[in-house]
């Protein structure tokens, strides 16, 4: 069975499940899932998990992303973004050093944000953009995000187009959103790009109009381990007399050198097998997630 990680580069008007969907019928493959959702407008890395690759979804959501986007000041509509209906429009202006301002001021460390109605959370079982298709409103709860960096890339008013790397359930036409009110204006999404998951960039991602021409044979050539994706952890490296322990997925004694809880990238000499959590206070290893294919 064939599982590793394989990075797209998303087209707009195209959605994150149209991309899986073209990926299982080009390669033959069911088991394939993407690692967080770029909707038709947005462009980008979308990083597809195949077969056992899937189990790591959760690792991939939660890491650091990057995007770049570039926002449109003096209107607001029902979505944040230039697709939606026009709600309000402004004439207010302002410079550089206020959008800068505000940048510093607003957005940078942890903040407070409330979701969008565009988009997949859900209330009472159904997903939140399609009550706002219908019309509706419900209340959302602020959530918690960071906003590691605020780059101005370049500046021309109405346009202003940014970088922001920031934490997991960040959103991004929220963001702009919210600068457009500080700023006593309005602003939307004219275009939006995730350039970095974790370690991984855009830059090493397949156009997903080359997918569609590309051999399958030769798009599994790029496919990308999946330990690649867990270098957050610590690696521990056991010898071959715990294979049948750690593939099985049990609890070992094992004395690791450094002062290390919670999980580890587990190998058995050369073979990845998968996460262990690891405990200092008794020295065990439990294995969590296998994802060896032997």
């Amino acid at each position: 069975m064939t599982s590793g990680i394989l990075l797209i580069d998303k087209s707009t008007g195209i959605s994150s499940g149209k991309c899986v969907y073209q990926a299982r019928k080009k390669l033959g493959i069911k088991k394939i899932g993407h690692a967080g959702t770029l909707d038709p407008l947005a462009t980008g890395l979308l990083p597809l998990l195949i077969n056992k690759a899937t189990r790591v979804s959760d690792f991939l959501m939660d890491e650091v992303k990057i995007y770049e986007t570039l926002a449109f000041f003096g209107q607001k509509t029902d979505s944040q973004d230039i697709t939606g209906e026009v709600l309000e429009k402004s004439s207010n202006t302002f410079e550089k050093k206020d959008l800068e301002k505000a940048i510093k001021e607003n957005f940078l460390g942890e903040i407070l944000q409330t979701p969008p109605m565009y988009s997949a959370l859900k209330h009472k079982g159904r997903k939140l953009y399609e009550l706002a298709r219908e019309g509706k409103t419900v209340e959302r709860k602020q959530r918690k995000i960071k906003i590691y960096d605020f780059e101005i890339i370049d500046f021309d008013f109405p346009y202003a187009r940014l970088k922001i790397t920031c934490s997991k359930g960040t959103y991004i036409r929220s963001l702009v959103n919210d600068l457009g009110e500080i700023l006593k204006t309005f602003a939307t999404v004219k275009e939006l790009r995730r350039l970095k998951v974790g370690d991984f960039h855009v830059k090493d991602a397949i156009k997903i109009e080359d997918f569609e021409k590309m051999d399958p044979n030769q798009i599994l050539k790029n496919l990308i381990p999946i330990d690649k994706a867990l270098g957050q952890y610590e690696k521990i490296i056991l010898d071959k007399s715990y294979y049948k322990q750690a593939t099985n997925g049990m609890t070992m004694k094992v004395d690791f050198e450094k002062n290390v809880e919670g999980y580890l990238r587990v190998y058995v000499e050369d073979f990845f097998i998968g996460l262990g959590e690891y405990k200092n206070e008794n020295k065990t290893l439990k294995i969590k997630k296998v994802f060896y294919e032997g």
